[in-house]
């Protein structure tokens, strides 16, 4: 039996979208960057680590989506990064940006393959080139799921928070994600992550 949903028809090009992807507009493309920090928890090393690193992004936008009088303008994103001299990768995300243009709300929509799911939020004006998204663990709209493994006390993750700056022509960024791990004893640790990328297409 054949369905009848469709998803929203990606743009042709990175280059089709206009003033009704507000911010995000500067997004749209493929991006590139060797300058990225990541602080966090080494189960190997058990201890907390700096690890430099690499990673690509492609933001692909479609829309409008409609949730009734909500319009919604998105983008797709994929995300990989390798450490610095490592041919495999270390950490990947899946998800979409959406800007609302009658509210000037933003939001991140993203999955990390250890059974995580964030929705981050945020305001901004149309031509913004800077702007912060936040979540909270518990929130009922903008909130941080994670399995049971991890929020019974492994690594539940209790809050996120990104900044963002686009400024320049470049795509920078600094998120903070505060977990309270079995590792350092319940108490919360800051798995912090920033990098400056490029567009390359």
């Amino acid at each position: 039996m054949a369905t009848t949903f469709g998803p929203p028809a990606h743009m042709a090009a990175f280059t089709d979208v206009d003033e009704r992807w507000g911010p995000l507009a500067k997004l749209a493309g493929q991006w590139a960057g060797d300058k990225g920090r990541d602080f966090s928890y080494s189960y190997g090393e058990k201890k907390d680590t700096e690890n430099l690193y690499r990673e690509e992004i492609t933001f692909d936008p479609f829309g409008p989506v409609d949730n009734g009088s909500q319009s919604l303008f998105a983008l797709d994103y994929r995300m990989k990064a390798w450490r610095l001299g490592a041919d495999d990768f270390f950490h990947m995300e899946v998800g979409y940006w959406l800007w609302e243009p009658k509210t000037g709300k933003l939001h991140r929509c993203f999955m990390v393959p250890r059974s995580t799911t964030t929705i981050a939020e945020g305001t901004a004006a149309a031509d913004a080139t800077s702007f912060k998204l936040s979540a909270k663990q518990g929130s009922p709209t903008n909130g941080i799921l994670s399995n049971s493994y991890l929020y019974d006390g492994a690594a539940r993750c209790t809050a996120y928070e990104l900044e963002v700056d686009l400024s320049g022509g470049h795509y920078a960024y600094k998120e903070d994600t505060v977990l309270q791990m079995a590792s350092h004893g319940g108490a919360e640790m800051h798995h912090t992550d920033e990098n400056t990328l490029s567009k390359v297409s």
